[in-house]
């Protein structure tokens, strides 16, 4: 109890004496409240000009106004899914509120929290704009944030684990106690020994019940290990019922809070510098170690370091020049890339459709984009959306375009908004399996992480799933694959390549391949005509021009050579294009001053030298 006595209380905004929560700790005497804004809410009311307890919360000011903590945490970069189970919790605890005020029992709710996510997304700064939430609605006496790790925990002698426990726990009463990489308290666990982080973890669990109502405990870390952490203690699992899932950035994201850094520290970004930070961003590898806001700080002192060796070379520096940041100071590649993207560029189906032959394949791709932009229209009209797999089986002979078909479909994807950043990771069986058991999955997890936000293309796929079987680690990448697929559904394309009959037999090895890839586009061998156009322009891009005659000749080639599985097609066009090239600088080398002409067109003879190797080949 809390005894009040011979007191005076004056000239506050609100009431002089406001008890936030009902309930007989606090005893008044002798009070004397005058000149204050509202009337105190504190006991039963029963005092003249009193209000009962908890009433006295609803003339708070309003806990989402611009300059309060629900306002700062809204004016955070990103962090959507954070927010809205943040405003969720401030709901059901004002609501808890409002039942107690009416006599009512709070409804069953624990305030402890898991922060699960990669580092640098605002884990820290979220746990204490929570804490001085709750403060503000009365829920905590102060809302203060204790930030420890495990060695603040954790001692090396029995029974000091305890006492540091306990002595850290108590500096956090009334607010927030926030333990960063909390799935290290049992990382011990079975190792044999002193487990003191089991020991931590036990003390903790007893202190959050005996302070249930005077403390929050928000623990963080990567998902999976706060996976593992909760599994380790059913205590844990009871404690922290509420998990709130932190993403990385994404790439508008960090660009975004590369302004704020810049505003913050009177710099401003050129022109084509934001362009230079998104692609160099989106050439980071969203992995394990990927920093996300501290990636965006380290980027930001790089840019000021290459800033001043650029400014030191020049004889007048003005101070437009000292605030400006330009795409050089990112990366010499990001601002080429930069560049590149600027620039006009043909739509991605644009030169899908200039791509030559592959008739069946542009249908089936415009159809596939028709059919996610009319989902997009049937979901902003509030109508139900088709469950549509983005995920593809390319069939076919090799040299038929599937790779670069992949690349294109990936920035359509990215255009419609479907992917983050498009890009596309190529892989074989001996990118995804290990040579010993637990090396697959672990190798297969690795290339997946590196195609989040895009496509990740596995050429002959089928040989995953080998003839006969047995003790194959194969199967293994595929199972690892699909449980991926399942927790990553709405951020990775997969597309799976190869001959027809071998895919044909590997979607048909598991059940799950076909439910996963339940669309199949089918790429033809290039007929002759297509081949000689390709012949045309691969020869234009390297400088040649295709002379009178060697059109018939080339397509009488093409015609004779057999469309089995030997074929290569456009890798066959590419050989007789080098073997035409290497015809003619043996040709043109007796002449003694070879003219444009003679150095830039192709000859028929340049062909039926170059046919029969190319066959060969």
């Amino acid at each position: 109890p809390v005894s009040l006595v011979n007191c005076t209380a004056r000239e506050n905004e609100g009431g002089g004496l406001v008890q936030t929560a009902p309930g007989e700790r606090l005893a008044v005497d002798g009070l004397n409240s005058v000149g204050n804004g509202k009337r105190d809410a504190w006991g039963s009311g029963s005092a003249e000009n009193t209000d009962p307890a908890g009433s006295g919360a609803a003339d708070a000011p309003p806990p989402d106004r611009a300059d309060g903590p629900l306002g700062a945490l809204n004016a955070l970069i990103g962090l959507e899914n954070v927010k809205q189970q943040v405003r969720t919790l401030v709901n059901l605890t004002q609501l808890a509120q409002r039942r107690e005020q009416l006599g009512m029992p709070a409804p069953p709710m624990s305030r402890h929290l898991i922060f699960a996510g990669p580092p640098g997304t605002g884990k820290t700064t979220v746990a204490r704009l929570y804490g001085a939430i709750l403060a503000e609605l009365g829920s905590l006496r102060s809302g203060h944030l204790v930030e420890v790790s495990r060695a603040d925990l954790v001692a090396q002698v029995v029974g000091g684990t305890a006492i540091k426990t306990s002595e850290t726990f108590q500096r956090a009463l009334g607010g927030v106690l926030f333990i960063d990489e909390a799935y290290t308290l049992t990382a011990d666990s079975g190792n044999g020994g002193a487990d003191f982080g089991r020991e931590a973890v036990d003390t903790l669990l007893k202190l959050m019940e005996d302070h249930r109502d005077d403390v929050v405990v928000v623990a963080a870390g990567y998902s999976r290990e706060m996976e593992s952490f909760l599994s380790s203690n059913p205590g844990l699992a009871s404690r922290f019922s509420r998990t709130v899932e932190f993403e990385n950035y994404s790439v508008d994201d960090l660009v975004a809070i590369m302004e704020s850094m810049c505003t913050q520290h009177q710099y401003e970004l050129g022109e084509g510098t934001a362009q230079a930070l998104a692609a160099h961003f989106g050439a980071m590898d969203r992995d394990a170690g990927f920093g996300n806001g501290r990636a965006a700080r380290g980027v930001f002192e790089e840019m000021v370091d290459r800033q001043a060796i650029r400014l030191s070379a020049q004889a007048q520096v003005s101070e437009n020049d000292l605030r400006l940041l330009l795409p050089e100071d990112v990366s010499a590649t990001a601002a080429a890339s930069a560049a590149e993207t600027a620039a006009p560029a043909d739509d991605p189906l644009t030169r899908l459709g200039d791509m030559i032959g592959l008739a069946e394949v542009k249908r089936e791709v415009a159809d596939l984009v028709n059919l996610i932009t009319t989902a997009r229209y049937r979901a902003a009209a509030g109508l139900p959306v088709p469950t549509l797999s983005n995920h593809l089986v390319f069939t076919g002979p090799p040299g038929t375009g599937k790779t670069t078909v992949a690349r294109l479909y990936g920035e359509v994807l990215t255009q419609l908004g479907v992917l983050e950043r498009g890009q596309l990771i190529e892989a074989a069986r001996a990118d995804l399996v290990g040579r010993y058991i637990g090396h697959t999955a672990q190798l297969t997890r690795e290339v997946f992480e590196k195609a989040r936000g895009g496509v990740l293309f596995i050429d002959e796929a089928y040989t995953l799933t080998p003839r006969g079987g047995g003790a194959d680690f194969g199967q293994e990448a595929v199972d690892t694959l699909l449980k991926l697929m399942e927790d990553h559904r709405d951020e990775v394309v997969v597309i799976v390549a190869g001959y027809t009959d071998e895919m044909e037999r590997f979607l048909a090895s598991n059940p799950g391949l076909s439910s996963r890839f339940p669309r199949r586009i089918a790429f033809a061998d290039y007929s002759s005509e297509e081949l000689v156009t390709i012949v045309r322009a691969q020869a234009a891009a390297m400088g040649y021009e295709c002379g009178p005659g060697t059109g018939p000749l080339l397509k009488e080639h093409f015609d004779a050579v057999p469309r089995d599985r030997s074929f290569g097609n456009a890798r066959l066009a590419r050989q007789v294009v080098e073997s035409m090239v290497t015809r003619q600088a043996g040709r043109i080398s007796s002449l003694a001053a070879p003219t444009l002409d003679d150095l830039r067109i192709l000859l028929p003879a340049d062909v039926t030298a170059a046919a029969p190797k190319a066959a060969q080949q």
